[in-house]
């Protein structure tokens, strides 16, 4: 999504008087059972036959599928189904080999409302029978997801895309109805999840569960395409502050990478991250190439991809257990599946481990030796042992200088909750007075994120996330603060980048205790790299303010700080881009 300045209005002017308070303490996890979550990747066999493909997703192998039926292709007479296609037949073939399916059911039929997402009555009923259908015929279903997206414009058409977000949500809920009184006539224990937005809009999420006929959902489905894998616990965590979402089960019915380097990983990372955080299930998106960037597990001939030797490297080693957060602290992320199973990664730091007792592998379950034992934010590290695994023990990991960072500290706190006293706290400057930054829970109303993100009640900007901040034309700055809580020798590390390619840049300025450090500056791509020598309650201010326009203004940033003094023999520390 481009970045846009949408006239400025009430940021919660979408959200009734329930949704707008309950922002409270409660940052939570699903209480989930410890059944693990499952793990599979989203086809499109209802879209084309492709039989290489199909058998070497059988091979890899897939036990969780997640397609499509379509419906135009089944009922073509009102009334009368027929299934005689490969794309049409392929849930049957997935009985035979015990896997299951998440169907998603999205697109409407021309002998009803024209073809447009189902939305009249006469529709609605003709979908309810047609989900009947299918459930009875094929019992490899065993899940239903409504909708696709429904909170963007690609996957929705007719009236049900014309409308706004309150109207979007009624619609999809009467759908979501219809399919679970289908499920009712066909008498099978079929679950019926919804909601199926993309990113992780909490602000879209919480008047629709608010609905009464929200009773029918009995899930949540998310693309969390939008948000850093990193990220993901605190923003579920936002979705998670309204009682009606805080133990709803969330579905990760896709979830994808464009990038072949760090695809393998990122699979890797999501399914711990999300099994830990206690969600139900885990999509890869694609399985197969589809032609629109993101890394499959299969090629079209059939041929397994990294990705898919990662996905079968889960499958054997992970999706017994359900995943346990055992992080440390914010710089290092280690989740444990089983007593003998942990995967690591993280700011960086050397990982000593008893190579008599204890064996490292990459994502796609290459063996790695002591040389490749360094903690990387990106590149994980699975630890198997042939005794369970302790830290301090037979796992040991190096100090690390690093004492705070913008991005793996970046929380969004709770209204009426203390500002942090450790890390950074990010304010909006305005006429030289200091104003807390709130958390927004995302589309909340038009014109805004996808995803949870700071600014104030009734302003359309500042916008700042984790790794972005967009200043506000009328303000002077977006403020990132730090309190210095020891004294001595600092490493001061802030980068910040155009978000937009040939972009200006923001003006970007450093200051302690109000004293300009750096004069302001005017940049596409901006570093401060300073050594500091600092005392207690010394504040560091990081200031970012507009440049025109939005797109000049948008700028991803970090900020890290080093105290070599903490740990003396720490691994030298550069710029995220290598350097």
């Amino acid at each position: 999504m481009g970045i846009q300045v949408p006239v400025p209005h009430r940021a919660t002017a979408g959200l009734n008087a329930k949704t707008a308070s309950v922002f409270s303490s409660v940052e939570g996890q699903n209480p989930a059972s410890n059944t693990p979550m499952r793990l599979g990747a989203a086809s499109n066999f209802s879209q084309g036959w492709n039989e290489a493909v199909f058998g070497a997703a059988l091979a890899l192998p897939i036990a969780n599928w997640r397609d499509s039926l379509r419906w135009a292709d089944i009922e073509k007479v009102e009334g009368q189904y027929v299934f005689n296609t490969p794309m049409t037949k392929y849930p049957a073939r997935l009985t035979e080999r015990n896997a299951r399916l998440t169907l998603t059911l999205n697109w409407g039929n021309p002998l009803y409302d024209t073809g447009h997402t189902p939305h009249s009555p006469a529709a609605l009923a003709a979908f309810s029978r047609f989900v009947a259908e299918l459930v009875r015929r094929y019992p490899a279903i065993d899940t239903l997801e409504i909708g696709n997206e429904i909170n963007g414009n690609n996957f929705v058409n007719g009236p049900v895309r014309d409308t706004n977000l309150a109207g979007r949500r009624a619609y999809h809920l009467a759908m979501v109805k219809s399919a679970a009184e289908g499920v009712r006539q066909a008498a099978r224990s079929v679950r019926v999840i919804g909601g199926s937005v993309h990113s992780l809009p909490a602000g879209f999420l919480w008047p629709l569960l608010e609905s009464r006929d929200a009773a029918f959902l009995e899930g949540l489905a998310i693309h969390p395409y939008t948000t850093p894998i990193d990220q993901l616990p605190a923003q579920v965590g936002v979705l998670r502050r309204h009682p009606a979402a805080r133990d709803k089960p969330l579905y990760i019915t896709e979830l994808g990478s464009r990038d072949p380097r760090t695809a393998p990983d990122e699979l890797v990372r999501a399914y711990a991250t999300l099994s830990s955080l206690g969600a139900k299930e885990l999509n890869w998106y694609p399985l197969n190439e589809r032609g629109d960037g993101f890394v499959p597990l299969l090629r079209r001939n059939g041929e397994i991809t990294d990705a898919g030797r990662a996905y079968r490297f889960a499958i054997d080693h992970f999706t017994a257990f359900r995943g346990v957060d055992r992080s440390p602290d914010r710089f290092t992320f280690i989740h444990e599946f089983g007593p003998r199973t942990w995967v690591l990664w993280g700011a960086p730091r050397a990982v000593r481990i008893d190579n008599a007792k204890v064996s490292a592998f990459s994502a796609t379950g290459k063996r790695l030796g002591a040389q490749d034992l360094m903690m990387d934010e990106t590149r994980v590290i699975v630890l198997q042992g042939r005794e369970p695994l302790a830290l301090g023990g037979n796992v040991r990991l190096d100090c690390t200088a690093l004492i705070a960072d913008s991005l793996y500290g970046f929380t969004y706190p709770a209204p009426g909750a203390a500002l942090a006293s450790t890390g950074f706290t990010l304010y909006s400057r305005k006429a030289g007075s200091l104003l807390p930054l709130e958390t927004l829970p995302g589309q909340q109303v038009e014109g805004v994120p996808w995803t949870p993100y700071l600014g104030r009640q009734g302003y359309a900007l500042p916008r700042v996330s984790a790794d972005l901040a967009l200043p506000s034309p009328g303000e002077d700055a977006v403020v990132m603060e730090y309190r210095v809580s020891h004294g001595g020798s600092l490493q001061v590390l802030g980068e910040f980048t155009a978000a937009t390619a040939g972009a200006r840049g923001a003006d970007i300025s450093f200051s302690i205790d109000g004293r300009q450090i750096t004069q302001p500056q005017r940049s596409s791509g901006y570093v401060i790299d300073r050594q500091l020598q600092v005392r207690p309650g010394q504040k560091l201010a990081f200031a970012i303010r507009w440049n025109e326009s939005a797109r000049d203004s948008a700028t991803k940033y970090r900020v890290r700080l080093f105290a070599r003094s903490s740990c003396p023999g720490a691994v030298a520390v550069g710029r995220t881009d290598g350097t």
